[in-house]
């Protein structure tokens, strides 16, 4: 029976919120007033989103609410919460609060699920489906008509019925796409989450909180784009910690997706809530493998064909007609061809192929060849973009396949150009009709789950346990347990553990000091528990399940160094024996835990883990904040909580792609802020050290066992590391530009400055900025900076030493433009020469030079 509610009790909120979630409350009481019912928050795990949901529901709102949560964890957390909330100065009865659909009442938290579910189908969506599938037969033309299709889809249902199901699920999913982005979503929904739809509308649900509302770009965003109008509009609120972009969405799906949530009205970026106090400050780090030596094998010989066989398209054989790749791409920046004919200038040229037009220019340059007359020169620039054999070749080979080899007359090029786009594939790269685009690639997978990686995990663990004792909680999050998807190319070097959970957790009980962890897998099918362990590990279990009214009846596989779990119950689902290893985790019974993103990801929640090791591959902000977020909750029995995130980077930078998995680090640090060595936040690679660049780190072949034993050496710096963030003093919120200048030389090098009373030597800091304060003078000379503004700017500039003899530069405030000219120049200062206006040569005869030509005095004052 349907409770309704008629008046809304005195509810009051028995703690203090912090400074960002008055804010948030703030900005919802002014929308209200404003008739806006609709408020979109996003800040980070662990900032307090949920109490702010509630307090909004509860003391400013005051309506029937649902929650949303996209799984049973979250959807648990929102009731827990109600224990900060008072009805009359006692506790918020039982009666107020449910989690069963069937039963709403005045709070109701509710799964995703519960209210999307769509229907299994029925007659209308297979007609529906089959009449897109005649559709897109005939469009494709696979079939002239449509009695052809519908014939041929007949006979397929007869001959190959599974075939025949599993297309028909296809386009039935794709109608239902169509539908549920029109006014009849509703009819696409199972008659349970209709009826649940129902019982809210009756309850009379004046408020629906949608917690994690990243996941409503596609079916359930769309759904409850529906929804929202048949509860007679209530007030929506979206929480998230990782927004997604409009660039990683369907046009259509992000259309909805803004429709329902509107854009973002508030915003904690993680570092403000860690430097506030309320989320535990964190260093990244990370840790250089080379792979094995079967899995160089495979990288090194993919790399010698493609190296082979780019020599062949740059050497034509005698006897053999074809144009090089070389000549051919000289003719076509020359001509300026297009596949319907030429450009009618450069311009035209440039803008229909701006990859192809840049990268040839490139490749010319790399093959001692000028560009044709009229073609811009290859700048500096440009060849920092297109620095890599691979990233000018590729557009390059590409166009010289698909228009050149393809349209030939000659059946040997055609094989040729087979042959390139075979081995092209091995590299991640696939040549289409229309242009190149990327794919699976071996070489890439071969770098990412290395078995380098997992025993990567020994020294990092050992030396956190050196420094953190048996305080350590360490957390190991993997792709996958295990994977059966591996492809020919590499089964002889991958078998289906490598790089998952699994391999982890075995080379961490094989290891005598990682063993002293009692280390634990959990993943959403096994448990695995070490043999040290298992004997306090079952009773722990046991008395935990008993304690919480759990019948499960717990059994064990002996295996080699630790036992498989095997319990019986229908109480024993993933959300139980998660819920249970984590209390256990938390208690020290085990000090490290190895599962996988899908389990110990988002709604995860685990207080004192002060070790993440991410052995995944996930590159997407959300995907990477989510898993980050793990470890930032604060400890209340750690009064100085710092967590080291690790990540294991495996390179080969001597082989094509050789560097895939480092750019893939890269990649997944540009939506990762961190402290650097002199106490700035900084976003991108950069802040886990200065070497580190985005092209490749300098001097990596050299340098892998000192960055190594450089990172393990900082994992000891905890307490420094913490006072980095320098928590609850002032700070500026401000983004700004710097530059990073790399100090080679040592200040006895470089000598004093010039002029009389100057005896203190040259340091790092010093020379940059006497080189800052000259680019200002020399801006403010040009009028590229107002003249007025000089000396307050160079009040402004902010120099700091880091480590491996790096200064960063910047102007602490300032205009956005200003700023801009001024990092532009410094990067220019201390980067190679552009185009200089005069190149002067001139030859000397060194033996008639005379001594003090040779060394003028001011060479003596001068940095080396």
């Amino acid at each position: 029976m349907v409770r309704v509610v008629n008046s809304f009790p005195s509810i009051s909120f028995s703690g203090q919120l912090r400074p960002s979630q008055a804010e948030v409350v703030e900005i919802a009481q002014s929308q209200l007033r404003a008739g806006d019912k609709k408020l979109y928050v996003n800040a980070p795990p662990g900032s307090g989103k949920t109490v702010t949901g509630l307090y909004l529901w509860a003391e400013l709102i005051k309506r029937p609410a649902v929650v949303l949560s996209p799984n049973s964890a979250i959807q648990s957390q929102w009731l827990a919460r109600t224990d900060l909330f008072t009805v009359d100065g006692e506790v918020v009865p039982d009666n107020l609060l449910s989690m069963n659909p069937k039963k709403p009442a005045l709070f109701t938290s509710l799964t995703y699920q519960s209210l999307t579910l769509p229907s299994r189908g029925g007659e209308e969506l297979v007609k529906l489906a089959r009449e897109l599938w005649v559709e897109s037969l005939m469009l494709k033309e696979q079939a002239h008509n449509a009695e052809e299709a519908w014939q041929w889809i007949e006979d397929l249902a007869k001959q190959n019925p599974d075939y025949y199901d599993q297309r028909i699920a296809f386009y039935g999913k794709k109608m239902r796409d169509v539908i549920t982005q029109s006014d009849e979503a509703l009819s696409t929904l199972h008659s349970s989450a209709l009826e649940n739809l129902e019982l809210l509308k009756q309850v009379g649900v004046g408020l629906v909180i949608l917690d994690e509302c990243h996941h409503l770009v596609g079916h359930w965003g769309r759904i409850l784009n529906s929804i929202q109008h048949h509860l007679d509009d209530p007030v929506i609120i979206g929480l998230t910690a990782t927004p997604p972009t409009e660039d990683e969405q369907k046009n259509d799906d992000w259309e909805t997706y803004t429709q329902l949530l509107g854009d973002i009205d508030f915003e904690t970026p993680i570092p403000a809530v860690v430097k506030d106090g309320f989320m535990a400050p964190y260093k990244d780090l990370c840790y250089f493998v080379r792979p094995t030596s079967e899995e160089l094998e495979f990288i090194s010989g993919t790399s010698d064909h493609m190296q082979a066989l780019l020599h062949e398209l740059d050497n034509v054989a005698e006897g053999e007609d074809r144009m090089s790749l070389v000549d051919w791409t000289y003719k076509c920046l020359d001509e300026q061809l297009l596949p319907h004919g030429p450009a009618k200038n450069w311009a035209e040229f440039a803008h229909r192929t701006p990859s192809y037009s840049s990268a040839a220019r490139v490749f010319l340059a790399e093959h001692d060849r000028d560009v044709p007359a009229g073609v811009p020169e290859v700048t500096n620039a440009l060849r920092m973009i297109y620095h890599d054999l691979l990233s000018y070749s590729i557009p390059t080979v590409d166009r010289y396949v698909r228009l050149y080899l393809m349209k030939s007359s000659d059946a040997a090029n055609h094989d040729l150009a087979d042959r390139v786009k075979r081995q092209l594939r091995l590299l991640g790269v696939q040549i289409t009709e229309t242009g190149n685009q990327l794919c699976a690639s071996p070489v890439n997978r071969v770098l990412a789950y290395s078995q380098s990686k997992a025993n990567a995990l020994v020294p990092i663990l050992s030396r956190e346990r050196e420094v953190l004792g048996d305080s350590i909680r360490a957390v190991v999050v993997c792709d996958f347990e295990k994977t059966s998807a591996i492809s020919a190319e590499v089964s002889h070097i991958l078998d289906n553990e490598v790089g998952g959970a699994i391999a982890a957790f075995k080379t961490l009980i094989r290891d005598v000091e990682t063993d002293e962890l009692d280390p634990v897998l959990v993943t959403g099918q096994t448990v695995l528990v070490d043999d040290d362990l298992f004997l306090v590990f079952h009773e722990a279990a046991s008395q935990w399940l008993q304690e919480n009214d759990y019948e499960v009846e717990l059994g064990w596989g002996e295996m080699e160094g630790y036992r498989l779990l095997k319990a019986k119950g229908s109480d024993w689902v993933p959300r139980v024996y998660v819920e249970m290893i984590t209390d256990l985790f938390l208690k020290g019974y085990t000090r490290c835990l190895v599962g996988t993103r899908g389990l110990l990801g988002e709604g995860w929640d685990a207080n004192k883990i002060n070790v993440l090791v991410d052995l995944t591959t996930v590159t997407t902000s959300m995907s990477v904040n989510q898993l980050r977020g793990r470890s930032m909750r604060l400890d209340p029995h750690v009064k100085q909580k710092l967590a080291n995130n690790w990540d294991v980077v495996c390179i080969a930078p001597e082989f094509l792609k050789g560097l895939s998995d480092y750019k893939r680090f890269c990649k997944k640090h540009t939506r990762i802020y961190g402290v650097t060595d002199d106490g700035m936040v900084e976003k991108g690679v950069a802040h886990v050290h200065p070497a580190f660049t985005e092209i490749k780190p300098k001097g990596i072949e050299q340098t892998t066992a000192i960055l190594n034993d450089d990172m393990l050496s900082r994992a000891g710096d905890r307490k420094k590391n913490y006072q980095l963030w320098a928590i609850g003093k002032p700070f500026k919120s401000v983004a700004a530009k710097s530059v990073t200048v790399s100090a080679t030389k040592t200040p006895l090098s470089m000598g004093f400055p010039p002029f009389s009373g100057q005896d203190v030597a040259w340091t790092s800091e010093s020379f940059t900025l006497q080189v800052a304060e000259a680019v200002l003078c020399a801006l403010r000379d040009t009028e590229l900076i107002p003249f007025g503004n000089w000396l307050k700017l160079r009040d402004q500039l902010h120099i700091s030493k880091q480590a491996g003899g790096y200064v960063r530069v910047f102007l602490e405030e300032a205009e956005d433009e200003e700023r801009e000219v001024f990092t532009t120049a410094m990067s220019e200062i201390f980067s190679p020469p552009e185009k200089p206006r005069y190149l002067i040569e001139r030859f000397v005869d060194m033996k008639k030079f005379s001594t003090k030509v040779r060394h003028p005095w001011f060479a003596s004052v001068l940095p080396n």
